[in-house]
């Protein structure tokens, strides 16, 4: 089966009768798989499906775990066990050991004929002898190479970004990345990717990029400036440079590095080199998420069809150490280029835990902004409590005495609410209660007749009841209800009603990228703030709130304090994730 068309389909059909012949079988056989791997292929893609981790035994040696993957033509390459094998005795060790200081393990589909058996027919009609195979063995081909693959399509990140090797040369290689579909008069960034492919001296790099319907401070042309003494060693490193798409619509335009224009210099010393190459975008007034779901419905059928001849699913990037006429192993990287298949379980897997984490880290953060879709708990909503007191008259009043109750805590914070009064006719439970003017009902009743109020002490939630007798009265006592409303929107009197909480709430970057954070403040004049990043290689921020995440991944929490009230305190937390596991 190592046919890797699938078009066209066509499965056999059985009747009594029918004389059934090899080329019926391989044709059911045929139909079954290309039907299975064409869905591999559309809805899966290619890569490790799970396992396959590579293991360093000892200096020479190493272990490829079990695991299962799918090729560039759907085809499942399954490991049913640990495969141990010593560097030397892998297809491709002698030819590719020693070119660069590292070697690509990879791992292939393959196919083997098994159990020969004795035909007398088959072997006699084919003129292959009398021994045919009586099965075919699915396995799989591991060897080494120093070849990078030759398709980038098998990322994401190749969906929506233009990625293209502008020099690779004396161990050092750049790379130009550009979004291919970019919003007229929007920002955009071109990022150039270098690699330290084993070159052992400091380098640096001059370049000049010439921009199509793209602007860098209104300009049509960059310089790109690397000086690997400015960066921290890492191997890898990175420049954004900031972009501007010009005001057209439905324009090509790109990033195309100038002839001539690269100037190199290792360990102090010009080399001669050459760049060439760039990138292509398109200019669109829409959006450019848009254009990347058209673009992939519209081409993902013809460029699956067209590349799914044979690749490798690359396992692990092995650095090798030369002593002598040997060579040892350093250091292996796994998955150097994302290979993955990310099924529908793993990504709710994940889905689930990132926004488990995004919800933890809103609700521990001091200061966090106020969510308006988020529904308060039903006792911080509360607006209205009621309630009754009795006023003792002692042996009754006059025309125009006052009376006054106890102080009244109402139950709904501090602030100004309103207080509704009314007065019972007695003592008793069951009495009527008149709100307002007794005067107003004809029928008797009641042994009191006043005026009543109110007044609220804002500052400690509480109300005293005061009434004013508008006639003579013996009672001794009166009842009086109340009903206390506040309006949830007015502001509290108290510390609380001062914040401070930080914009974005979270932000992702990518190494070395920066972000620019604004504190912001409620009911405080004084704005000026310190900012500090906590973990303390998290990188940098300056005292206008620019940070500079670091060259190491992690999850890092930036704070905000001010500095005319320290208690108040602010933090979001900055996601830096590393740009090379997207690229190819």
């Amino acid at each position: 089966m190592k046919n890797l068309n699938y078009f066209p389909f066509a499965r056999s059909r059985y009747f009594y009768g029918k004389l059934l012949t090899v080329d019926d079988f391989e044709t059911e056989q045929k139909y079954m798989n290309d039907k299975r791997r064409m869905v591999n292929r559309f809805l899966h893609g290619s890569g490790v499906v799970c396992g396959m981790n590579v293991v360093r035994v000892d200096d020479r040696t190493i272990s490829v775990e079990m695991g299962l993957a799918l090729d560039f033509a759907g085809r499942e390459i399954v490991v049913d066990a640990p495969v141990i094998r010593k560097l030397d005795m892998i297809d491709g060790y002698d030819e590719s050991a020693g070119e660069d200081g590292y070697l690509y393990l990879c791992i292939e589909y393959a196919e083997e004929d098994t159990e020969p058996v004795h035909s007398i027919a088959g072997s006699a009609a084919r003129g292959t002898g009398e021994v045919e195979y009586n099965k075919v063995s699915e396995g799989y081909r591991i060897f080494f190479t120093a070849q990078e693959p030759e398709h980038e399509g098998f990322t994401t990140a190749n969906h929506y970004r233009d990625t293209k090797t502008v020099y690779w040369g004396n161990g050092i290689r750049i790379k130009q990345c550009l979004n291919r579909f970019l919003t007229a008069g929007g920002e955009a960034v071109l990022t150039v990717l270098v690699e330290n492919m084993g070159q052992q001296q400091s380098f640096a790099f001059d370049y000049d990029v010439a921009l199509t319907c793209l602007e860098h401070e209104g300009k049509d042309r960059v310089r790109v400036h690397f000086d690997e003494k400015d960066f921290p060693k890492a191997g890898r490193y990175r420049l954004d440079i900031p972009l501007k798409a010009l005001d057209v619509r439905s324009a090509e335009g790109g990033a195309q590095v100038v002839s001539d224009s690269l100037s190199l210099t290792v360990g102090g010393r010009s080399v001669a080199a050459q760049a060439a190459g760039g990138n292509l975008c398109r200019v669109l007034s829409g959006s450019a998420e848009g254009a990347v779901m058209d673009q992939y419905y519209r081409t993902a059928m013809e460029d699956i069809v067209r590349n799914t001849y044979q690749q490798s699913i690359y396992l692990a990037k092995i650095s090798l150490i030369q002593a002598g006429p040997s060579y040892y192993i350093e250091s292996v990287e796994n998955m150097p280029f994302r290979q993955y298949v990310f099924n529908g379980s793993l990504s709710a897997a994940m889905n689930d835990l990132i926004l488990a984490k995004l919800d933890r880290l809103e609700k521990e953060r001091p200061g966090a902004a106020p969510a308006p879709a988020a529904a308060p708990a039903p006792a911080a909503l509360r607006s209205v409590a009621s309630g009754s007191v009795v006023v003792n008259l002692g042996i009754g009043g006059v025309e125009g005495q006052r009376f006054f109750s106890q102080e009244i805590a109402h139950g709904l914070g501090l602030g100004p609410v309103h207080i509704g009064l009314g007065a019972a006719w007695d003592i008793h439970d069951d009495s009527p209660i008149v709100c307002g003017s007794p005067e107003v009902f004809d029928e008797e009743g009641g042994e009191v007749h006043a005026e009543l109020a109110a007044k609220v002490d804002v500052t400690k939630g509480t109300f005293v009841v005061g009434l004013r007798l508008t006639a003579p009265t013996s009672a001794r006592h009166v009842r009086i209800h109340w009903t206390a409303v506040r309006d949830t929107k007015e502001a509290v009197h108290d510390r609380e009603q001062r914040r401070i909480f930080i914009r974005p709430d979270v932000c992702e970057l990518e190494v070395r990228e920066t972000c620019y954070f604004q504190a912001m403040f409620e009911n405080v004049s004084d704005q000026r703030v310190r900012w500090s990043v906590k973990e303390p290689q998290g990188g940098e921020i300056d005292e206008n709130g620019m940070y500079t995440a670091p060259s190491t991944v992690g999850v890092y929490e930036i704070v905000a304090e001010s500095l005319a009230h320290p208690e108040l305190r602010a933090s979001t937390y900055v996601v830096v994730r590393d740009p090379m596991q997207g690229e190819g």
